[in-house]
């Protein structure tokens, strides 16, 4: 019961605080402006949270904690640490798209991005956008997008930033960074290092052993430099390497059996030349990343499987302004050739052309709307068309609407189609149609954001371990026949200062149901309930924070079976940071954290426990 008393305790704290109009500042602030300005402009009737440098910097561990805690997608682990895989709205892991400067990083052999081979604190921001619509960033993101943004930006005196962010935490954890900026009115450059390791051998709770065989370390380096030839046209180039060990920990009843380790090798290298003028803009990417890692069954051996991918894109955008309707399109041309293979799988080359068209428009200052058309023509699939239509309402009176609409699709990836003794050749493409209708309520302290959505899937690609009845409990792709997921999101969030004090307080909810429509079982791994919230105190130089996160219980198997469930689970974290220094040229902050600070026993994937109680310490320092 202690549990649930603090959590009463916090938030009948924050309710009254807010009730008496106590303040804000900066902790936990959830911000508003959106770090990738295109990605604001074609998103009419869509949902986008960003989370800013201060957030970031909150919840450093891993990307999916980060996540876990400041947004409403369910991320299932294996074991901290291990892979890390992300749902919106009940769908699939490949339906969450991940973009890095604006193009799509998802793996070309699983279609997925792991979180924990993402290095969180190397960005300056993160947008996430709920819903179908992007489809200029390819038409698989079903549930939303991630977006990842590195920003170079010039200033009109020369500058120099650094920052220096280190940490020491339980479990021989450490967690390093340093970025450099330099501006001028004519050069932007960004760099930025980090490192992270830890033994990662915390006690599984409940019994006698600990995570044997689950330490990690990751190296990640990154660059970007932008030129500007006028006040028209400029020249970006982004490039990053990520180098990560891992050893793959063991479960229950037996963890001590494990003794495989995996290694990742990532390179994205992406340029980028573009012009803006009054009525017309134009820009070209060229891109070229690899992705490749290394499994060792025995981790002091040399011998290992492996799997490798290269991917060649080129993407044209135009767009042409009507200012007289103040209406804009805009024209995606994009090519991509694709190159993978693993030590099983013979090298397979998968090539397609897009073409997008993207319809903007103002109407009387009261509403605006955009239309996007997309059809991609694959050399291994034909592919229906795809399109998207997104409506928002200017704010009368503090209240705004919106509502979207799209259809996706998404081909099956190589290790669907071609992993030896599981992958499965028949697969066909996924569709889905999807919707959503959504209000917003907002003053200078209070938003309320609340939104359906409805989304129905044909021929839905999902593994699973009764796929093939010639071959029991070995977990195959099949295409479901039809699903449907629906559900409520809510979200609120009050800000305030009062003198020297301010509180901060957010809450998310949501509620999803995803069923397989001809046997109205529950699709495997969607919890229906989802709820996270922060609360935010400062005084001066004191800053206090609350995070809280509750997870409904989740099937397994296909199934209404309680037998085969994830139990429910409630973690709480605390923090905290002091400003020892801080002036207009140097800012020292040092600061805490106590994760699962309930030391609540909990898993997101069987078997698997994730951390006890641990604490980590840190020391931000900018000059």
């Amino acid at each position: 019961m202690n549990k649930y008393l603090l959590f009463s305790v916090l938030f009948f704290v924050a309710y009254t605080t807010t009730a008496q109009n106590d303040s804000i500042r900066r902790v936990l602030d959830e911000v508003v402006i959106v770090a990738d300005k295109k990605l604001k402009k074609n998103s009419k009737g869509y949902k986008i949270k960003t989370l800013n440098d201060s957030i970031i910097l909150k919840n450093i561990e891993s990307f999916t904690s980060l996540l876990r805690f400041n947004s409403l997608i369910y991320l299932k682990e294996y074991g901290a640490g291990g892979t890390s895989t992300a749902s919106f709205r009940g769908t699939s892991s490949s339906n969450t798209a991940v973009i890095w400067n604006g193009i799509n990083i998802n793996s070309v052999n699983n279609g997925q991005t792991g979180f924990n081979s993402l290095t969180v604190n190397t960005f300056d921001a993160i947008d996430i956008r709920s819903g179908g619509g992007s489809i200029e960033y390819g038409s698989g993101a079903v549930g939303g997008t991630i977006h990842l943004n590195d920003q170079l930006v010039f200033t009109q005196k020369n500058n120099i930033e650094n920052q220096f962010v280190g940490s020491v935490g339980s479990f021989s954890t450490y967690n390093s960074l340093y970025k450099l900026k330099v501006s001028t009115n004519k050069i932007a450059l960004k760099f930025g290092a980090s490192y992270n390791q830890s033994e990662n051998d915390y006690k599984l709770l409940g019994t006698n052993f600990k995570n044997f065989n689950g330490g990690y370390s990751n190296f990640n380096a990154s660059f970007g430099f932008a030129y500007k030839f006028n006040s028209d046209t400029q020249l970006k180039f982004y490039s990053t390497r990520y180098v990560g060990k891992r050893l793959f920990s063991g479960e229950l009843p037996n963890p001590t059996s494990a003794n495989d380790k995996y290694r990742d090798l990532n390179n994205r290298n992406l340029l980028v030349y573009s012009s803006r003028k009054e009525r017309v803009n134009y820009e070209l990417k060229l891109a070229y990343l690899t992705q490749e890692y290394q499994f060792f069954d025995n981790k002091n051996s040399n011998e290992f499987s492996f799997g490798k991918s290269k991917r060649y894109l080129i993407n044209y955008e135009f767009g042409y302004r009507f200012p007289s309707i103040k209406s804009t399109l805009t024209s995606y041309s994009e090519y991509e050739s694709v190159f993978g293979k693993t030590d099983r799988i013979i090298e397979k080359n998968r090539r397609q052309f897009s073409q997008s068209f993207i319809y903007n428009q103002n109407v009387l200052n009261m509403f605006s709307f955009d239309v996007k058309f997309r059809k991609d023509f694959n050399s291994d699939y034909k592919v229906p068309y795809s399109y998207s239509f997104g409506i928002k309402s200017k704010a009368l009176e503090n209240i705004s609407f919106r509502a979207n609409g799209s259809r996706n699709y998404r081909v099956p990836t190589y290790n669907d189609l071609y992993w030896p003794g599981q992958g499965n050749i028949n697969l066909i493409p996924e569709t889905a149609l999807q919707g959503e209708l959504g209000g917003v309520f907002k003053n200078n302290n209070f938003k309320v954001d609340a939104a359906f959505f409805y989304i129905s899937a044909k021929n839905k690609i999902v593994w699973t371990p009764n796929g093939d009845p010639n071959r029991p409990g070995v977990w195959t792709p099949i295409n479901l026949s039809d699903t449907k997921n629906q559900g409520l999101e809510l979200n609120f969030s009050f800000k305030k200062k009062y003198n020297m004090h301010s509180v901060n307080v957010n809450l998310n909810y949501s509620y999803t149901e995803a069923k397989n429509k001809k046997t109205n079982t529950f699709l495997i791994f969607v919890p229906k309930h989802l709820f996270n919230g922060s609360l935010g105190y400062s005084y001066k130089r004191f800053n206090l924070f609350y995070q809280q996160l509750f997870t409904g219980e989740s099937f397994t198997i296909e199934s209404n079976s309680k037998d085969f469930i994830i139990p429910s689970f409630f973690v709480a974290n605390v923090g905290g940071d002091y400003e020892i220094f801080k002036n207009k040229k140097q800012e020292i902050t040092f600061g805490f954290k106590i994760n699962n600070v309930l030391n609540e026993r909990y898993v997101t994937q069987p078997r698997r426990p994730m951390p006890n109680r641990n604490f980590n310490l840190n020391i931000n320092y900018k000059f």
